[in-house]
């Protein structure tokens, strides 16, 4: 299936802003798994790979939980799918969980991910058809980077014990996990315990010295992408349609991640605390009692686009916040989009002192920044509670609803990324190096060839 990154009739209405972004990626992304031999993923007894190269020849599936050997890299080749293998029982807390399609990279180990455009690295559902959050388990990264806890924890969502050492952390702030680049996460997502979940991409004390880039994680049953501790940096990152929180962050980190795409939708699951949403755009907290634990989670955080639903009734059914800044958390965000939530910005019991929200596009349909204090740096912001999203923010034409609006359908037709902001919009800035938001006006998205958009059935 052709994924459409702009639509013709839509620049035609907007032509100053449009460009011809009409692509065709390499396979059928929309059709599952494509039609090659399959082969489960190599394991000694305790779950460690024993083999080193994985082809694109081959959807491997992985069995139950699967552990790139400590002091080993393991090498995936652009254009290779890997998928649910075997479910394996483990046992936990006296019960026992049916588990598969994890690949965990320990501390010392590396994984070497390096997808193309043309040729993504995927890692999704075993189904044709019927797909849905938590068919894969999920990818996780660990490292040796700082966190601010006393001792190395265990990462959550994996049963315990399991043999292989899944704790992380320590004193290396450039430790090396390795390289995603041009990498898909779909239908991720394990809940072992209530609040022990396995997230699309669930990150560990990772340092600087991995390389995280051009990543989309979709359709998860949890966050999208979590961040506990570290120092990593990453940049063109997509989250779609996932069930909690798209961006999460905790235990210290303080990484910077630039260019970053964050869309709702309303057909797809969302978490809940008591009777409420509680899926946000971001959240993050120092840690879960709100300790001043050191160092504090200050993530760097420009050019995101943050979109819930073009819809006020919607969002206030199926969404919290646009961000959620809560626990004694720091941060540090600027030339970023907010809009389609009830709230949104929530500022809640966080570490003013050092922290910067500036040059910021804020829509809330009840409140747009909401809490205190706010963060000492607060310039330069603008918002509204405009009815419509869209037409505050007028992304790709004042006419077009470029994001989510209604799950009326059961199914939602998506017109993907005509997300970049008009001369009209208050995100345009001066077109070039002042723009708010992850796509810069007339130029050609960088999620173009690699990302997929395309509705799934629920």
């Amino acid at each position: 299936m052709k994924n459409f990154l702009t639509l013709a009739s839509v620049c035609a209405i907007a032509l100053a802003s449009c460009n011809k972004d009409t692509v065709t990626p390499t396979g059928d992304f929309n059709a599952g798994l494509p039609s090659k031999p399959q082969k489960h993923l190599p394991v000694d007894v305790d779950g460690l790979i024993t083999q080193n190269f994985l082809s694109k020849d081959t959807v491997w599936l992985i069995d139950g939980i699967s552990f790139v050997r400590p002091g080993q890299t393991l090498e995936i080749q652009e254009g290779t799918y890997l998928t649910t293998g075997t479910l394996k029982p483990y046992t936990n807390g006296g019960a026992t969980v049916n588990i598969g399609g994890v690949l965990v990279v320990p501390k010392t180990a590396k994984i070497d991910a390096e997808g193309t455009a043309a040729e993504p690295i995927v890692f999704t559902s075993p189904k044709a058809t019927g797909r849905a959050a938590g068919d894969f388990g999920g990818l996780v990264l660990l490292g040796q980077a700082p966190t601010n806890r006393t001792t190395p924890p265990v990462i959550e969502g994996i049963p315990q014990p399991i043999g292989v050492d899944v704790t992380y952390g320590g004193n290396i702030s450039a430790d090396d996990s390795g390289i995603l680049k041009y990498v898909r996460i779909e239908f991720a997502g394990f809940n072992l315990t209530p609040d022990n979940e396995i997230n699309g991409l669930t990150l560990g004390g990772v340092g600087s010295g991995t390389v995280l880039s051009h990543i989309q994680v979709s359709w998860g049953r949890d966050d999208a992408f979590e961040f506990f501790g570290g120092t990593v940096n990453a940049d063109h990152l997509v989250a779609l349609s996932t069930d909690d929180d798209d961006f999460d962050f905790d235990f210290g980190y303080t990484g910077t991640i630039e260019y970053a795409l964050s869309l709702k939708d309303p057909n797809s699951t969302n978490s809940t605390s008591g009777s409420s949403s509680d899926s946000n755009g971001l959240e993050s907290d120092n840690d879960g009692t709100g300790s001043a634990a050191s160092p504090k989670t200050q993530p760097t955080l420009k050019n995101f686009t943050f979109l819930g639903i073009n819809n006020s009734t919607t969002a206030a059914t199926k969404l919290k916040f646009g961000n959620r800044w809560r626990r004694a958390s720091a941060m540090t965000i600027t030339r970023s989009i907010i809009a389609g939530y009830g709230t949104g910005v929530s500022f809640e019991s966080i570490t003013a002192a050092g922290s910067t929200f500036s040059d910021n596009v804020v829509h809330g349909y009840t409140t747009a920044i909401t809490g205190t204090p706010t963060p000492a740096n607060y310039t330069g912001n603008s918002t509204s509670t405009a009815a419509t999203a869209n037409s505050y923010l007028l992304l790709g034409s004042p006419t077009a609803n470029p994001f989510y609006q209604t799950a009326a359908s059961g199914t939602t037709s998506y017109n993907p990324l005509i997300l970049r902001p008009t001369a009209s919009s208050p995100a345009y800035g001066n077109g070039t190096t002042t723009y708010k938001g992850a796509f810069q006006p007339g130029v050609a998205a960088w999620t173009q060839g690699w990302t997929q958009f395309s509705p799934k059935t629920y």
